[in-house]
């Protein structure tokens, strides 16, 4: 007797996000979507590493150098950039995992650069509510010599997870009602 063997659909991540959806008893979307989200937090938090601790970015900043830019004054502008770039970096694969992974089977008209236009723009509040995150809430103080120092080696990125919690449920609601909508159920059977 041969053990049975999963369709092709089911196998690897896309087999596994269905299992797990069914056995929290939530939206396949959702669980897909969220799957999605982990991997671009990671992507996130690799990204900001490398940007902000490593010297890959020789040309960036330093660290703890000033921004003269009114509000951002007190702002590590090393940080700032990093920040951005992180983000940017997992806009673009999270885009490229719910075309064709969580969002495969929903209304992709028109060109894709257009949809890819269309997600960066309508995201655009997750990836601001992450940045000011992480540029407020790492907290900074002076030391003797009197420079800025942040209070320990962790405080950019707890402030980057908080930061990418906050943006989820915006980004969720406008992947679902505005980036890759439901077909109506005529426009499915015509």
């Amino acid at each position: 007797m041969q053990p049975e063997l999963a369709t092709a659909p089911e196998q690897g991540l896309q087999g596994w996000g269905r299992q797990l959806a069914t056995r929290l008893h939530l939206p396949i979307t959702l669980v897909k979507f969220l799957i999605v989200g982990s991997i671009g937090f990671l992507i996130n938090q690799f990204v900001l590493f490398l940007s902000y601790d490593s010297p890959l970015l020789w040309f960036f900043p330093e660290k703890h150098t000033h921004l003269g830019l009114g509000l951002l004054t007190a702002a590590d502008s090393r940080l700032f950039f990093a920040s951005i770039i992180a983000v940017e970096v997992a806009i673009i694969c999270q885009f490229n995992f719910h075309e064709r992974w969580t969002f495969r089977k929903r209304n992709r008209e028109g060109n894709i650069f257009v949809r890819f236009a269309k997600y960066n723009l309508s995201a655009a509040v997750s990836p601001l509510i992450t940045v000011i995150c992480v540029n407020t809430l790492t907290p900074v103080f002076r030391d003797a010599a009197g420079r800025d120092s942040f209070v320990g080696n962790f405080a950019p990125y707890m402030a980057n997870t908080v930061g990418v919690l906050l943006g989820f449920s915006w980004n969720y609601a406008l992947n679902t009602l505005v980036i890759w909508p439901h077909q109506h159920r005529e426009e499915a059977a015509a």
